[in-house]
């Protein structure tokens, strides 16, 4: 019965095709103050993973879905994006136009899926739509709410995916609107179980799914899903796909039109694209019409490496140009994923240099676009709090502690091609006698000037090498084209050193320069030169430049050092 519902409505876009909704909308909430007129600092939600609705045993109460929302309050982050839908077609709230996850599965092949589905079963019984309650709870709350969702699908079969629940029948029963196989040699990068947007049929079935976000509910918007299972078409398709892709958007900005005005609530749209032209070009994305008939009212913008660890050095020109000729907002949206031996989610130092950068660039703001950020747990902590409670505040960023880093593949992560290459090769390195490393460090510190007024209290270049003897091996470490002296060097020895949790490894050392002002980096882009001069004869091993990175601390004023009383 739930097919043949769901089916119906689908059949009955597919004849009239995209058009605004003539869904009725609940009365418009109250107006809400909050520190900005629009979102700054957001927060994306894959609405499962951090929350009640995997987390929780059933049955739910809805203050038990809302705590989502109740972290936020006076958090640092004013934004709340939820992912409405999964991959495949499966909503997370009653919606009236996709399956909701469980309505297709008769036996669970995974446990964790199964107890998402009853939660939200449960709540819906009981007169509870998920969506509309995180949507109440974030107006009550001043936090800005904008619904999520994917914009092409990914394939599967009920063989082997219908226990899984994250398929819907649509998906199920049209494998033709997969990718397939393409013979072009980038293809080998992208997935060919992706659907293609080149199809009408999936097309409205996604403008039926934004259209009930932006219409049914009062979200403050929508945010559309550009980043995964790309391209939307084979590579050689891109030029047809542009066109179509943008005509799609122009239609859902008619949408949100109509709703503002039903519902008395700003609409706004989103989207989620790489950081840099190039990659807008490769994958037929027109940014720059979007823009400017104002179709899209802000650009997420992520590294090239989607997905990757945290890059805190991503070139946000392509966006942040656009944005200031046309007004249209620029957030930057970071990965906290480190993926080290001792830290799985970025250090609140890391986050603080990604978020310097990024406003040094022009954005106007930014968050976190991986699925969770929870760099304690969930709940959060105390330091998570205070991690988040800087990010609005570029003024405040400018002088707090920063690691800023080159960015590192995850430990035990394999040196393979990506689709959108970076500009500056992740790290590790391999290092050959006679073959310098040279990589970009990007900072936003302007180091001389806090110099001059007593304020800082240490900056340190750090290099780490495997598999590495400084006593048998000769190395040139240079910044911005000048050898570091070894008056600035201190060694410290990793070859192998237990720790909490083991031996550390790789092993090998770290280069530790405390630097000087006339050795400081500067503001914007630098250069790290390694090179491995003079190699040990007497031992076969691969040597690489693990870590890079450059730690700078603050004092609050001149002398005023952190205090240690030893008695």
């Amino acid at each position: 019965m739930e097919r043949r519902k769901f089916l119906q409505a689908l059949g009955t876009v597919a004849c009239a095709g995209p058009r605004a909704s003539g869904l009725e909308a609940s009365p418009a909430p109250e107006s809400r103050a909050r520190g900005h007129g629009e979102p700054r600092v957001f927060l994306l939600d894959d609405g499962r993973h951090a929350g009640a609705l995997y987390e929780f045993e059933p049955p739910l109460e809805p203050a038990d879905l809302t705590l989502t929302v109740d972290q936020l309050v006076e958090s640092g982050f004013d934004t709340l994006i939820h992912t409405s839908g999964l991959h495949g077609g499966i909503a997370l709230y009653d919606s009236h136009v996709a399956q909701k996850l469980g309505d297709n599965v008769t036996r669970w092949t995974h446990s964790v899926h199964y107890r998402g589905a009853r939660n939200l079963r449960h709540l819906i019984a009981h007169g509870h739509d998920p969506l509309k309650l995180l949507c109440s709870r974030c107006h009550e709350k001043g936090i800005w709410m904008i619904a999520s969702n994917w914009v092409t699908l990914y394939g599967g079969t009920r063989a082997a995916d219908g226990g899984s629940g994250f398929l819907s029948d649509f998906v199920y029963d049209h494998p033709q609107f997969q990718t397939g196989e393409d013979r072009d040699s980038r293809a080998a990068l992208a997935d060919p179980a992706r659907f293609s947007f080149l199809h009408p049929e999936l097309r409205r079935e996604r403008f039926l799914v934004f259209e009930e976000l932006l219409a049914r509910y009062e979200t403050d918007g929508i945010e559309l899903n550009l980043t995964e299972h790309v391209p939307f078409c084979k590579f050689g398709e891109v030029g047809e796909l542009a066109p179509i892709l943008t005509q799609w958007i122009r239609e859902l900005a008619q949408v949100a039109r109509k709703a503002e005005k039903a519902q008395g609530l700003r609409k706004r749209i989103y989207v989620r694209i790489p950081a840099r032209a190039e990659a807008w070009k490769l994958l037929g994305y027109d940014v720059a019409t979007w823009v400017s008939e104002k179709l899209v009212d802000g650009l997420i913008v992520l590294p090239q490496q989607v997905g990757a660890t945290m890059d805190q050095g991503a070139d946000l020109s392509s966006a942040t140009e656009l944005g200031r000729k046309t007004g249209c907002r620029v957030l930057a949206g970071l990965s906290a994923h480190l993926g080290s031996q001792l830290e799985t989610f970025a250090t609140a130092p890391m986050t603080w240099a990604a978020a310097a950068n990024a406003y040094a660039q022009g954005a106007d703001g930014l968050g976190f676009a991986q699925y969770v950020w929870a760099p304690n747990g969930w709940p959060w902590t105390h330091d998570a709090y205070g991690t988040a409670r800087l990010l609005g505040h570029p003024e405040l960023l400018a002088t707090a502690n920063k690691l800023h880093r080159v960015t590192s593949r995850p430990r035990g992560a394999k040196n393979s091609p990506t689709l959108l290459p970076d500009e500056s090769p992740l790290l590790p390195q391999p290092l050959g006698e006679g073959l310098p490393v040279e990589l970009r460090l990007r900072l936003s510190d302007r180091l001389l000037e806090q110099h001059a007024l007593g304020r800082i209290d240490s900056v340190r270049l750090r290099i780490r090498i495997s598999n590495l003897e400084p006593a048998l091996n000769q190395v040139r470490i240079e910044l911005n084209g000048t050898p570091l002296p070894e008056s600035l060097l201190k060694l410290h020895d990793l070859t192998y050193r237990l720790y909490r949790s083991g031996a550390i490894t790789p092993y090998g050392y770290v280069y530790d320069y405390s630097l000087t002002p006339e050795h400081y980096p500067r503001p914007g882009q630098n250069s790290v030169k390694v090179t491995l001069v003079k190699s040990d004869p007497n031992i076969d091993v691969v040597h690489e430049v693990v870590n890079v990175d450059c730690s700078i601390d603050y004092r609050p004023h001149r002398n005023f050092e952190s205090l240690r009383l030893e008695y």
